[in-house]
């Protein structure tokens, strides 16, 4: 399977920044073995995220947050690529370095340098606004310097990610996408963790109406297995129950006419928290993920649609970036 959003990037950066903690180190290391490896993850946009100020301290439970976007993406990818040089992660895992919310990157210029350093997807937002567009805490939309931001990653080849944006600034972004000018760059548009707001009505997901204009720009969608964005009810429904609503999501992008080649997969997994509170949160279990997807999927698919939409349509998508 390919995991088309998994924030792996930050819990390396800050499980590895203080590494006093050998227990978290400890349980990170574990879980990679058992995520990363050939019968079960072997690929996947794996994102570095920020928030606003006070979301990131309180979020990572830290005291004083370090800003600097480039000093963090490289050192991220540093430790990534030992633990893939020690066989923790299997060397062989195909991944896209992604940066979730872009409110600490300066300006085109820096942009252009973590694209050197391997950035290939960009996410505009959080939840928060920012400087170049808002998150679904919001109402405004895309702004000019978003614009010119967009404009930048696009002709360098980055995939724009409208995951997370509020209902302005979706529309602001599928406008001016549509418009072209990108010096005879074709963009390339996912919806990385959305699913469908008719079936689970979160701030998060897609209404009808933004996933037709994601599919009328010829954009990829990622449908995403976060137990509260599959379901309203889960507090009252088994895992089977939830899987099988999982199965909705995907009937209810198909219904929409989204083509089978542009499905694709994610997790947005909670398991590395040692937060207690996240846990439980899933639709599958991480470390089994693979299989517990196929099983369900070939409840109602066939193993050519299967196979699409849990790996080759992604691969596609990353050999258009690399």
């Amino acid at each position: 399977m390919y995991d088309i959003h998994y924030d792996l990037l930050t819990i390396l950066y800050f499980n590895f920044l203080k590494n006093n903690d050998k227990g978290n180190i400890n349980k990170t290391l574990n879980l990679c073995k058992k995520i990363y490896n050939e019968n079960n993850i072997i690929g996947g946009i794996i994102n570095l995220y920020f928030m606003s100020e006070n979301e990131m301290l309180e979020e990572l439970g830290i005291d004083e947050y370090p800003y600097d976007v480039i000093k963090m993406f490289s050192r991220s990818i540093k430790i990534l690529n030992q633990l893939k040089k020690e066989k923790i992660i299997n060397p062989n895992t195909d991944f896209l370095y992604s940066i979730e919310g872009c409110d600490y990157i300066k300006d085109d210029k820096e942009l252009s340098t973590l694209y050197n350093l391997g950035l290939r997807s960009i996410i505009l937002v959080w939840n928060n606004e920012n400087k170049y567009g808002s998150g679904n805490r919001s109402d405004k939309g895309l702004t000019n310097l978003g614009k010119s931001f967009i404009k930048k990653a696009v002709e360098l080849g980055i995939i724009i990610d409208l995951s997370h944006a509020n209902e302005k600034t979706f529309d602001d972004m599928i406008e001016l996408l549509k418009k072209g000018n990108f010096n005879s760059k074709n963009p390339i548009i996912i919806a990385s963790h959305s699913n469908c707001k008719t079936l689970c009505d979160r701030k998060r997901n897609l209404t009808d109406e933004q996933l037709i204009k994601l599919r009328d720009i010829g954009g990829y969608i990622g449908l995403f297995s976060n137990r509260n964005f599959v379901s309203l009810n889960t507090d009252n429904e088994t895992i089977q129950d939830r899987k099988a609503k999982y199965l909705e999501h995907i009937d209810h992008i198909l219904k929409l006419g989204f083509s089978e080649d542009k499905i694709l997969l994610s997790t947005d997994d909670m398991n590395f928290n040692p937060d207690e509170s996240y846990h439980g949160l899933e639709t599958f279990n991480l470390e089994n993920i693979n299989f517990e997807l196929r099983d369900i999927l070939k409840t109602k698919y066939d193993n050519k649609f299967i196979d699409k939409i849990m790996y080759k349509n992604a691969k596609k998508l990353f050999n258009m970036v690399k």
